[in-house]
């Protein structure tokens, strides 16, 4: 059995109107990866969201635009990936881990392989993946399932993953 951690599968990058909203890539990147979503599940893979929920005046992105704010529809989840979730975990940082029942919920499933896909690449993703490779998994990345906003940093996160981290690039 195999596990998914899916980042940042909500409004803010997935929906019109979303503060971090993807455009064309969002698109395209919602309709792969219900479809992926569906064939993992399908396999007995248990998927798992990791959705960024973020206080008005989180000084960790004080850098950025706000987005994901608690009670905002930015933190909603595409109905189109609801029935294949087995759990949601909010997060306040780019890794899945950060505060979060994901390391507990991973032990007990014991996965052979993990895949981390979604958005940010250069961020969520590669964070999320790096903290998997930390406890020793095998990790796949599948490219064609991230997106960044820069895709500049979306091929850097890619390089670092596949270079730096021993993560397989898919």
């Amino acid at each position: 059995m195999d596990a998914v951690v899916a980042c940042g599968l909500q409004h803010a990058y997935f929906g019109r109107g979303g503060t971090r909203y993807l455009g064309d890539k969002a698109d395209l990147l919602k309709v792969r990866m219900e479809s992926f979503l569906l064939q993992e599940r399908a396999r007995g893979s248990l998927v798992f969201v990791a959705r960024e929920v973020h206080q008005p005046d989180d000084p960790f992105y004080r850098m950025h635009k706000s987005h994901s704010l608690v009670g905002s529809k930015d933190i909603e989840i595409p109905e189109a990936f609801k029935p294949h979730i087995k759990m949601v975990v909010n997060t306040t940082r780019p890794s899945a881990f950060y505060m979060t029942p994901l390391d507990s919920e991973i032990h007990k499933a014991k996965p052979e392989r993990v895949h981390v896909v979604g958005v940010e690449t250069h961020m969520a993703v590669l964070f999320t993946a790096e903290e998997f490779r930390n406890r020793g998994y095998d990790v796949d990345v599948h490219e064609a399932l991230t997106a960044s906003e820069d895709d500049y940093l979306h091929a850097l996160g890619i390089n670092l993953l596949a270079n730096s981290l021993s993560v397989v690039v898919l």
